[in-house]
């Protein structure tokens, strides 16, 4: 029997063709996104700050199951269009009442876009019954977090969880992936790590970006504690010491959660070769209640080129559980009045639980303003300080993160292949001046307190809802692969799938223009759209929406063109010296490692020599050190060699019988029972002895 005749191979055909179909009248009434052309600079007095925006009874997420109505319904398109005489206006009520549309408008860097939605009457052909279709369901998978809480929020935001061999859409693990997981990500995939990020969290990499900006930009980057890389700036650490009469704080290159930490008045107490992180302290920092304290400020990047950094509006900040006292001789090992950490802290007895935001160990962000309000200080100008804190930390390894991920994602041209939360340790001092401590690239979601589930729940669940994974159509993006590969594997030597050139055809005399393609300019403005008008309680702090703030950041983008920043340093010197020296002793003892398991070295150049010789030379060389070795003669030695001889060697009897050191040797080896009859007949008077009870040792 044919199959193909069969009813049941028939049944499940139509079938196909009706979901197909079904698929491409859906996609057909989706909202698109397309990115005509940039509008010109902007004209001076119009505002800025405006994003895209639309009424909640327009807005449906992708997640969620459309609810069947009685009326019909209306399906808008969005489109993004620009013009010359265009400016950045908010329309009014009246005028998205009377067109049949929505106009808006998003700020990209210092560029600006029109975003118009379009309304068009669904015909009785396009009409599809809304209760049988929905789009599937994203899939995160948080098999590689310690946090419950993460996939309890992801459950409730319509995510489904699946393990890490499935076809996730979201990846959330807790420490950085490897490159193989990045290389091997679906253009429909995401993960919560950006590739290069270790560049400002980790404290010696940090340091040295902060530094190295500094040197090129010194009123700019007045922005962390002074700061030397032990045992690379060591000498430069030690003469400062000698002309200025500081406390220094010391931590670990690579250290976390407080450990390894300690603060010194003193750096002869250090090691010259040991790995540190050197900071002058802040001895006069802003105290609440007598305490000192610093924020937790959780930032969100979702892309790196342009880059987009978003701040929440609601963090923690962590007291010292000792009041503060200036750092003296007798104190500084008090780490429960110098250092802040939460797992250095809950230690102390002193630790307060309060659910209370005007007292506690660790309060919101909110508290903090409240009490800033009361005092009389600028709340608005203190965050906008914090701010320019973040951007310069980002911007300062802005380069590497670039490269990587353009080198790691080549193809993602959907979504950005992936976002990060990090958490920021700003230390404010007494002029409400704040300084950036460190950068945690896994910041702790744990929720022991009450504070913590106030604070980290919403953080997590605004995090997924700002990220653009579901604007990417999983089974649209895996279709265009199998095509892309198959078109790869049947292609003729003639035919090239390369995109044509933006200048069209030959570039010789022409100048390069870098023009992005259609596709990748509608994806970025979706996300755009999409991220500005989910914020939650994010606010968006890059691209900055004040034009004047987006001109000042944009001479730090061209610090790949600074030579200086990337040229050889008195520390990098050094750091070099070391690595080579470390070299030499590591290649030295191989090389007496395997002298030692051969017996010979197998690189003597000597050696190596003879056996190239001629066999006529080798034979001669033979018969002439015969011929020596045949009449050699002993060497002369005079009296005087002779009679030191007979002196040592008698000096070395005189030694032994005076030290008995055979009656002890001979009387260990009897009550081990290693006496052989070979000394019991050279020495049968001491074998005598010992039978009979003597002790040899102290006298026979």
């Amino acid at each position: 029997m044919n199959l193909k005749n069969s009813k049941f191979y028939k049944r499940i055909q139509e079938l196909r063709r009706f979901s197909k179909e079904k698929i491409r009248k859906d996609r057909d009434q989706r909202t698109s996104v397309r990115l005509d052309m940039a509008l010109s600079e902007q004209r001076p007095g119009h505002d800025s700050d405006l994003e895209w925006s639309s009424s909640p009874r327009r807005h449906i997420s992708p997640r969620r199951r459309i609810k069947k109505t009685k009326t019909k319904k209306k399906s808008a398109g969005t489109r993004l269009t620009a013009g010359k005489d265009t400016v950045c206006s908010s329309p009014a009520d009246g005028e998205l009442q009377a067109d049949d549309g929505i106009q808006s408008y998003i700020q990209l860097n210092d560029k600006c876009y029109r975003l118009s939605c379009t309304r068009q009457l669904a015909g009785k052909d396009s009409r599809v019954d809304a209760s049988s279709t929905s789009e599937a369901k994203s899939a995160i998978c948080v098999s590689n977090s310690r946090y419950a809480m993460i996939g309890k929020i992801s459950k409730t935001l319509g995510y489904k969880l699946v393990k890490e061999t499935k076809l996730w859409n979201i990846l959330w693990s807790d420490s950085f992936p490897g490159v193989e997981l990045f290389k091997n990500m679906k253009r429909f995939q995401q993960i919560n790590h950006f590739p290069g990020m270790i560049e400002i969290c980790r404290k010696d990499l940090l340091s040295r970006n902060l530094n190295r900006m500094f040197k090129v930009y010194p009123h700019d980057y007045k922005i962390f504690p002074k700061t030397w890389m032990l045992p690379a700036d060591y000498g430069d650490a030690m003469n400062y010491a000698l002309t200025h009469k500081r406390t220094f704080i010391l931590k670990p290159d690579s250290g976390a959660q407080g450990r390894g930490i300690w603060l010194t008045n003193d750096l002869k107490t250090i090691g010259a070769n040991e790995r540190l992180i050197c900071q002058t302290y802040v001895h006069r920092p802003l105290l609440i209640d007598g305490y000192k304290f610093d924020l937790r400020v959780y930032t969100l990047i979702t892309s790196v080129d342009p880059l987009r950094i978003f701040v929440y509006n609601e963090g923690l900040a962590r007291f010292a559980t000792n009041k503060y006292v200036e750092p003296t001789p007798g104190n500084t090992t008090d780490l429960y009045m110098h250092l802040t950490n939460y797992s250095v802290n809950k230690r102390n007895s002193h630790y307060e639980l309060c659910d209370n935001d005007d007292c506690g160990s660790k309060r919101k962000l909110s508290a903090i303003n409240n009490w800033m309000s009361r005092h009389n200080y600028d709340v608005k100008e203190f965050w906008t300080n914090v701010d320019d804190v973040i951007i310069k930390t980002v911007l300062s390894a802005w380069p590497v993160l670039k490269h990587n991920y353009h080198a790691c994602f080549p193809g993602h041209d959907k979504i950005q292949a992936c976002f990060e939360i990090l958490g920021f340790d700003i230390l404010v001092d007494w002029k409400l001046k704040p300084y950036i401590l460190e950068v945690n690239h896994s910041p702790s979601f744990h929720t022991n307190e009450q504070v913590d589930r106030e604070v980290k729940r919403p953080l997590i669940r605004d995090t997924l809802s700002l990220v653009s994974a579901v604007l990417a159509d999983k089974r649209q993006i895996m279709r265009e692969d199998r095509k892309r590969v198959k078109q790869r594997l049947l292609k003729t030597k003639g035919e090239s799938l390369q995109r044509p050139r933006a200048n069209g055809g030959s570039s010789i005399g022409k100048p390069k223009i870098d023009v992005q393609p259609e596709d990748e300019l509608d994806s970025l403005a979706q996300q755009i759209a999409w991220e500005d008008s989910h914020m939650g309680n994010f606010r968006r702090i890059m691209p900055p929406v004040d034009a004047t703030k987006a001109e000042y950041y944009s001479q730090f983008y061209g610090q790949t063109n600074q030579v200086s920043i990337f040229a050889e340093t008195a520390a990098s010197k050094k750091r070099e010296d070391l690595a080579r020296k470390m070299r030499l002793q590591i290649e030295e003892k191989k090389a007496k490692q395997e002298l030692m398991l051969n017996g010979r070295n197998k690189t003597d150049k000597r050696k190596r020599q003879v056996v190239l010789l001629p066999r006529a030379v080798r034979e001669k060389n033979r018969v002439q050190l015969y011929r020596l070795q045949e009449h050699w003669v002993p060497g002369f030695i005079s009296d005087a060699e002779e009679r030191l001889r007979h002196t040592w060697l008698q000096m070395r009897s005189e030694a032994i019988r005076s030290l008995r050191i055979t009656e002890s040797v001979y009387a260990t080896l009897y009550e081990a029972g290693n006496l052989s009859n070979t000394d019991m007949t050279v020495y049968p008077h001491l074998y005598q002895h010992l039978q009979n009870g003597f002790d040899i040792k102290q006298h026979i």
